[in-house]
């Protein structure tokens, strides 16, 4: 045990000398858009291309987000999104003295773009669990009908048999199920 404890000691500082390393800035990076390289601080809510800097404010989250961009000459862009199923909602604005091209400035959509600020759409389709579980109920009516009507109704009865009727439509019931069933499992994949 005390041979054991001076290797521990030299491991336990070898450990703690390997995490003593700054940290990558995580809240910069570049993106490539259009042909140009935009430099993003998210720290100091910044986007840099060709020598200007562009300041931004960003709100909300997920559904719904508000973006403003002031530019260099003090004018400004704004648009927010929202979600809505499957479409986005957006509306949009600029100040009196907004003209980006006659000022060599890289446009606010063109930032808006840069950001990736797209409001995340909720995906409305069919859940694929569900699609699973009926195509598994409905390929159990369809090759076993009278195990299928027995669980349904004859457990209630005392020596019940189902009826040639009630068997048919147990089998037609799983063939319509496992056609709901493969639609919506696509549906959900695409």
């Amino acid at each position: 045990m005390k041979r054991l404890l001076p290797l521990l000691a030299a491991l336990l500082l070898a450990f703690s000398l390997c995490g003593c390393r700054e940290a990558p800035n995580s809240n910069r990076y570049d993106v490539s858009h259009a042909g140009k390289t935009f430099t993003v601080d998210q720290e100091a809510c910044t986007i840099t291309c060709d020598g200007e800097v562009y300041h931004f404010t960003v709100s909300g989250t997920g559904s719904s987000v508000s973006f403003e961009v002031t530019y260099p000459d003090g004018s400004s862009y704004h648009y927010s999104e929202s979600a809505g199923g499957n479409v986005g909602f957006g509306q949009g604005g600029w100040s009196d003295d907004y003209d980006p091209e006659a000022r060599g400035y890289v446009p606010g959509d063109v930032l808006w773009d840069v950001l990736g600020l797209r409001a995340e759409r909720e995906k409305s389709g069919p859940s694929p669990l569900l699609a699973v579980l009926l195509l598994a109920v409905g390929i159990f009516n369809t090759a076993a009908p009278q195990t299928a009507w027995w669980l349904e109704h004859g457990w209630r009865f005392k020596d019940a048999e189902p009826s040639d009727l009630a068997l048919g439509a147990n089998r037609i019931l799983g063939v319509v199920l496992i056609f709901i069933g493969a639609i919506w499992l696509l549906a959900a994949i695409f």
